[in-house]
């Protein structure tokens, strides 16, 4: 009898084991989170690339249709590209802060595993954040082509300094107001893409990794980019009839 006893006490378990299985429990816990934050970091990071090829590419429409509207007699051809690339450091940088924005605000209020609507929700920051901050940084961007002597217009560093200073509130204003439907049509083109990545080697999958996803998103970014700049004239020609102002 006293032995039975004996072996029930030592089965008890002891405020040791409690104390270490919380702390298992809160390893656990932490470990999850932490795993958790990785993957929706990451899912913002893969899609910084998408969003920097969205905004070069009405970036480079914008350009066109604006040669338009200044010449009644324009005939749709490719501008020199050149000139297109040096006006693309404001929305490489632009595309690139406004997705990871969009991203980083969608994947914190939605989370990564829902369907649509973190992905949804990423086309919304996009489509509010891009124009702002292109329209922001393309003043400083022409401002830095005259200083540096690669513009094509000559004007003085004052002339250029004066331009910048006062020209860009009604700029970033200007722009942010018409440029809503060209930056939502941006970011549906970068979720449908991401969404496509995604659903083989997105933040939900087990064995995801944020260079090899970000690499890829790279790459179809890089290809959609050179097919509207480069491919059939027919598809530049619908987004060109899409961005303008009638």
């Amino acid at each position: 009898m006293s032995d039975t006893i004996g072996d029930m006490q030592a089965n008890l378990p002891t405020s040791t084991s409690f104390r270490q299985s919380y702390f298992e429990r809160d390893r656990i816990e932490a470990d999850r989170f932490e795993d958790d934050r990785r993957r929706r970091s990451g899912m913002a990071v893969a899609l910084v690339p998408l969003g920097i090829a969205m905004a070069l590419i009405v970036h480079y429409t914008n350009i066109v249709v604006t040669i338009d509207d200044a010449d009644w007699q324009y005939v749709l051809h490719r501008p020199n590209f050149v000139n297109i690339l040096k006006l693309s450091v404001a929305p490489f940088i632009g595309g690139g802060m406004a997705m990871l924005g969009a991203g980083v605000v969608a994947t914190a209020v939605a989370g990564r595993e829902g369907r649509y609507l973190p992905l949804v929700l990423t086309v919304v920051m996009y489509t509010l954040f891009l124009p702002i901050i292109v329209g922001l940084l393309l003043p400083a961007n022409l401002f830095l082509l005259d200083v540096t002597g690669l513009s094509v217009v000559e004007v003085s560093i004052g002339e250029a300094l004066s331009a910048w200073i006062w020209g860009t509130p009604f700029f970033v204003l200007t722009y942010t107001l018409t440029g809503f439907k060209q930056a939502l049509w941006a970011g549906i083109g970068a979720v449908v893409l991401a969404a496509a990545v995604f659903r083989f080697i997105g933040p939900n999958h087990a064995a995801f990794s944020v260079r090899r996803t970000t690499a890829v998103t790279t790459g179809i970014g890089l290809l959609t980019v050179l097919f509207i700049m480069f491919g059939p004239i027919g598809v530049f020609e619908f987004l060109f009839n899409e961005f303008r102002i009638d």
